[in-house]
């Protein structure tokens, strides 16, 4: 029995079950495969069990079940327990529950998503595409798989919905539809389809409906491993291979195009290929000896070179490359067995190309590669990270694990021998080879060490002294530690990122109580050579280095964590002031307007068991630009339940705009508008007019950056509600908050400070309601 989703009149996976018909005809008889179709794709329960009792398939022995909704209703149905002898087998699991019953009940899988990751290497490889957008349905498991999917190296850059966004503009950006081909998800890609981008599609039934094409699963192939996952079970990855419209094949790049199986091929075009063919034979029959011979030797030689290339070696040189230098470090770090890493450039090797040309180059490259092996030889493993850069890996002692001359000698036999002159173009000639050292440590990893050899390898170029040397942090210029800091950044995963971030929260208070009203969360990186990189700087090399997306994701998935678990209070207290405390997360724009984060973080949320309401995004008023479409993305995160809060007015048209026109929870005066209070005339006038316009909008102002007694006495004259600041407590790790929160410290602090300020503030409320 096969079950499948289906739609009346559909084509889905029916090429597949046709396949699979044939085989079990062959081997079986007639009718041996019964299918059932769920309506239109849904998961109905009720309705599976109305159909295996009509068709008496209650009892099948051998389950074939295609894709999540027939395995989610399978699962649901609790069939699998009724025969301890039936054999399951499914294909194309992309939700993480089905996939984690399929395992416990030791079922066969035919995996796509390795096969979907191949696509979307293949076509940002194969289009040369700086951004990749994914189009998934809005109850789709892909949906559920939005942060892998970004994270991941062969990654998309979004997740967007049919049906619920526009198609995504711009050049360079190449559009995949990733959903099955349903009668309604059909129609709602025919937007997408028909847009001047078009899309890309991951199965092969969207070839109809006008998608280029991609890595597709192969049908024959499916249906052969289908039946073998039934006999033996496991988890393999479903046969695929590039197929492409031949409309479309100007869209790949030409050396993808040879191992690509073209379909909607014109006719003219087949009988031209027909007579090139027949004309190409005919060549092939009068030199057959001499073209076979010659063939061979190319063939030869291409598949040499493309080993090389598949396997990470060099063409020129035959050293491995970057990769294999990566795999090799990192299985050296998880047997913690200690290593050294050598970066070594030459200041003059680029110099020869315009001197001698680029053959004159080869030449200096072959011997700088003979001259390594020879001084590295069972001691290291060479390697050409780029043109005229290479490194080589050597071991060190066990016993010599912090410091290690046995290391740095290695480092200077290196040195002396590269520093040799080399004898290029006819002539001996000095390239001046300069060598950064990085030692193995127990936190490091590949990235890390090779960015840490390269920097100290400058710091011998600054130098003046062609030495070996590891790397000087603290004498690293601002703008080399800034470059590697997002290099660093550009290179790190979801989860790597967040076992470096540190996260704190700024406190905030009702000034008409002292009582704690939420906080302002603030992250923390920890770089293990650059160290500590502040909120500000942070966000600064996140936007450098395109990942200011992965940042508000990381920061969210912690800061709703520590609500969830760390004691930080979410439910309003008891009293007849009661309010529940609010807690901001802050987000770029782009994370604000963007509804797929809104609904990721809503979903997550619910699976934490908390309200919406207790968090606020908060986002800064310098990303302000007139073409956000911001009034409609704030309302869909107030629909969602989420309060929305913008910090840092910069100018006055910007001020009437958020206090009168956007559907804003709070406003958020910087800490920079508090610095003139209550001295500067200038500074109290500013932050009278703001409060006054927010007051007739019937907006929340909080004043950030209190840092005095003065100031305090100033804003609770102004009446305003809200406040966080130095006064009140500095940012600080949660755990150390929850304590304060627990022992009741946290209150008392701005009493502490001033006991006469509430004294001093009641008459300079008076005061300013006789001036005004």
């Amino acid at each position: 029995m096969a079950i499948a989703p289906g739609e009346p009149g559909g084509r889905l996976d029916r090429q597949l079950l046709s396949e699979l018909d044939d085989r079990l005809e062959a081997r079986d008889g007639p009718g041996a495969l019964r299918v059932l179709y769920l309506e239109d794709g849904k998961v109905s329960t009720a309705e599976l069990r109305r159909k295996l009792a009509e068709g008496d398939l209650a009892d099948a022995p051998r389950v074939i079940l295609l894709h999540d909704a027939a395995i989610a209703a399978y699962r649901e149905l609790g069939a699998s327990g009724a025969s301890p002898s039936r054999r399951l087998a499914a294909y194309g699991a992309f939700s993480p529950a089905n996939r984690r019953w399929l395992r416990q009940q030791d079922a066969g899988h035919l995996d796509l998503l390795p096969v979907l990751r191949r696509h979307l290497s293949w076509v940002r490889h194969g289009t040369e595409a700086r951004r990749l957008v994914g189009w998934v349905t809005q109850d789709a498991p892909l949906l559920s798989l939005g942060d892998r999917l970004i994270e991941d190296s062969a990654r998309l850059d979004a997740v967007k919905v049919l049906g619920r966004d526009a198609p995504v503009a711009g050049e360079a950006t190449e559009q995949l539809l990733l959903g099955l081909p349903g009668r309604l998800q059909r129609q709602q890609a025919a937007e997408v389809l028909g847009s001047p981008r078009g899309a890309w599609c991951l199965m092969p039934e969207w070839l109809a409906d006008g998608c280029f094409g991609g890595v597709q699963p192969d049908i024959a192939g499916v249906a052969d491993g289908l039946l073998r996952r039934l006999d033996q079970g496991g988890n393999v990855t479903a046969p695929a291979a590039p197929r492409l419209d031949y409309a479309a094949r100007g869209r790949l790049s030409p050396e993808l195009r040879d191992g690509v199986r073209y379909v909607n091929v014109p006719a003219t075009e087949v009988g031209r290929r027909s007579l090139g063919e027949r004309l190409l034979l005919g060549a092939l029959l009068v030199g057959a000896g001499a073209l076979v011979v010659l063939g061979g030797a190319l063939g030869a030689e291409r598949h040499r070179r493309r080993q090389r290339e598949r396997f990470g070696f060099d063409e020129l040189t035959g050293l491995p490359g970057r990769p294999r230098l990566e795999k090799r470090m990192q299985r050296y770090l998880n047997s913690q067995h200690p290593f050294q890493l050598c970066w070594i450039g030459f200041d003059r090797l680029d110099g020869l190309q315009d001197t001698l040309g680029p053959e004159g180059t080869r030449e200096a490259v072959r011997r700088i590669v003979k001259r390594l092996r020879r001084v590295a030889r069972g001691e290291g493993y060479v390697v050409r990270l780029e043109g005229d850069v290479f490194a080589v890996m050597s071991f060190l002692p066990v016993r010599e694990r912090g410091e290690s001359p046995a290391g740095m000698r290695f480092a200077e036999r290196l040195q002396e021998s590269l520093s040799a002159p080399f004898h290029v173009g006819n002539a001996d000639r000095l390239l001046l080879p300069r060598i950064g050292v990085a030692r193995s440590t127990a936190d490091s990893t590949p990235f890390a060490l090779i960015e840490q050899a390269q920097g100290a390898a400058r710091q011998v170029l600054r130098g003046g002294e062609r030495r070996p040397r590891e790397l000087d942090a603290e004498a690293v210029a601002p703008e080399e530690r800034s470059l590697a800091l997002t290099e660093a950044l550009a290179s790190l995963s979801g989860e790597a990122l967040a076992e470096q971030l540190t996260l704190a929260v700024e406190p905030r208070f009702l000034l008409a109580d002292r009582r704690c009203c939420g906080g302002e969360f603030r992250v923390r990186w920890r770089h293990p050579t650059w160290g500590e990189v502040p909120g500000k700087e942070l966000i600064r090399l996140a936007e450098a280095a395109g990942r200011r997306a992965l940042l508000d994701r990381t920061l969210c998935g912690m800061a709703l964590d520590a609500l969830a678990h760390s004691g930080l209070p979410v439910e309003a207290p008891e009293g007849p002031r009661s309010a529940r405390p609010v807690w901001t997360l802050p987000l770029g724009l782009a994370q604000l307007t963007d509804a797929g984060f809104i609904d990721g973080l809503a979903e997550r949320f619910e699976a934490l068991g908390l309200i919406p309401g207790c968090v606020e995004l908060q986002w800064h008023g310098a990303e302000l630009d007139t073409s956000w479409p911001l009034q409609s993305a704030i309302r869909y995160c107030r629909e969602r339940g989420f309060g929305v809060a913008l910090k840092g007015l910069v100018h006055s048209r910007q001020a009437l705009d958020a206090i009168f026109r956007q559907p804003l929870s709070r406003l958020v005066l910087e800490p920079r508008l508090m610095r003139g209070v209550p001295g500067d005339q200038a500074s109290i006038l500013l932050t009278k007019s703001l409060r006054d316009m927010a007051k007739l909008a019937g907006r929340h102002i909080t004043v950030t950056g209190v840092a005095t007694s003065d100031q305090l006495v100033a804003i609770r004259g102004m009446n305003f509600v809200s406040v966080q600041g130095p006064l009140f407590g500095e940012v600080q790790s949660i755990e150390a908050l929850v304590a304060r929160l627990a022992a009741g410290e946290v209150a008392e602090t701005a009493r502490d400070e001033d006991p006469g300020a509430d004294d001093e503030a009641s008459r300079s409320v008076e005061a300013n309601r006789g001036q005004e």
